[in-house]
């Protein structure tokens, strides 16, 4: 009886703590989506920092260059591109850009290597000496992100909103080929970006984030970055301590390149975890206390089934009944959220519409798989990012291993 118990109620929890998270995340999405494009326009420098060359990269920085982002029919921003290196496969792109398209002013920087942060952290650091005099707010995408004609202007518009210090999309996974471990990526991605419409958690994402000047400046994070692994979750973090916001804007979700192995999936999973653990400590904290409550949920599911086969008695039939009733209520989330990220990512709504019953055979697959990689974080602080491991110390002491 003491296990039906159990079930029922961490059952219970398990689905209101989703549902408000989820409605949440629906109802903020569905209010944004209806408003129009920002009238704040602020003189703008993007910073691009590449290293190799991404899934769609020339199409991307023409994307970028392409952006409808103009006072008076000149573009109001400009582009600095940041490589470690000039053997980078990336820089004789970047410099045929910057020498025949110049209806956008571009620049390509080359930062050099620092064994004390990351190394896309210091390409940015080398791009930021290079700023316009007159730019008054700073983007920061990465080359596989950009995609509608006004992504800037959305991401950057918001932030003349009162009390927002960074504005940030984010990513939405679509794998193509649909493998099991591409799909939990996707799913496990899509639960992190129900935090995005709390004020209290959301973070900005380094792949698309925008900031005034003035509060870069305010929140000292070149500071924050000067030894550091990751830069969104650093940033977040300064912003905040200023008393300031993350504002997610939904248009500037962007769907990206999904496919990958177990390896590779498990890889990244445990990078971001990590990274949110010495970042974003207290973001950190409620995964973990997630992942432990599933734990506890698919511990006592197979105690249930491994005590019907034993003893044969209904009462473990009934704990699993119980147990179970989280799926359907996962599966209303699956459905009705389709139509909501159709509607935000109209040019993948086919992809994304097609890819629905592989997400609902992957749900048990979460279950069964996601807390123990979940779990994993909480006994190294080790990671590998684009072939370089770190181990991170603490949120100013990085060594490159």
């Amino acid at each position: 009886m003491l296990i039906v118990v159990a079930l029922v109620l961490i059952t219970v929890a398990v689905c209101i703590a989703q549902s408000v998270s989820f409605n949440r995340m629906f109802g903020y999405v569905r209010r944004e989506m209806d408003k129009a494009p920002p009238a704040y326009m602020p003189r703008l420098s993007v910073i691009l920092p590449c290293k190799g060359v991404d899934h769609g990269f020339a199409d991307n920085v023409r994307k970028l260059l392409e952006q409808d982002y103009c006072i008076d029919g000149t573009p109001a921003f400009e582009v600095i591109f940041a490589v470690a290196s000039e053997s980078d496969p990336a820089y004789p792109i970047l410099k045929d850009i910057s020498t025949t398209r110049t209806t956008v002013p571009t620049r390509v920087v080359v930062a050099g290597i620092n064994p004390i942060r990351a190394q896309k952290i210091n390409n940015q650091l080398e791009a930021l000496r290079h700023l316009s005099p007159s730019t008054e707010a700073i983007a920061f995408v990465d080359s596989d992100v950009i995609a509608r004609s006004d992504f800037l202007r959305y991401l950057v518009g918001r932030l003349d909103e009162t009390g927002v210090g960074v504005t940030t999309g984010y990513r939405f996974y679509i794998p193509d080929r649909g493998g099991a471990a591409c799909m939990l990526r996707s799913l496990w991605n899509r639960m992190s970006a129900w935090e995005l419409a709390s004020p209290s958690h959301a973070f900005a994402w380094g792949g698309a984030m925008a900031v005034k000047r003035e509060v870069f400046d305010q929140a000292k994070v070149v500071d924050h970055w000067d030894r550091a692994a990751d830069d969104d979750l650093s940033l977040t973090t300064a912003v905040k301590e200023v008393g300031l916001q993350v504002r997610f804007v939904p248009q500037c979700l962007v769907a990206t390149h999904g496919d990958g192995d177990w390896a590779e999936v498990v890889e990244w999973m445990n990078r971001q975890l990590i990274l949110t653990k010495v970042y974003y400590p207290a973001l950190w904290r409620r995964a973990i206390v997630r992942a432990w409550i599933m734990a506890f949920w698919l511990v006592s599911m197979c105690v249930s089934a491994a005590g019907f086969i034993v003893t044969g008695e209904n009462i473990h039939i009934q704990s699993l009944i119980a147990g179970c009733t989280v799926f359907p209520v996962e599966f209303y989330f699956l459905l009705k959220g389709q139509t909501l990220w159709e509607r935000v990512l109209s040019d993948r709504r086919q992809d994304i519409a097609g890819s629905f019953w592989k997400f609902c055979m992957a749900i048990p697959l979460a279950h069964l798989a996601l807390p123990w990689m979940t779990l994993y974080s909480t006994v190294t602080n080790r990671i590998q990012w684009r072939g370089v491991t770190y181990e991170l110390k603490s949120p100013t002491e990085t060594v490159v291993v």
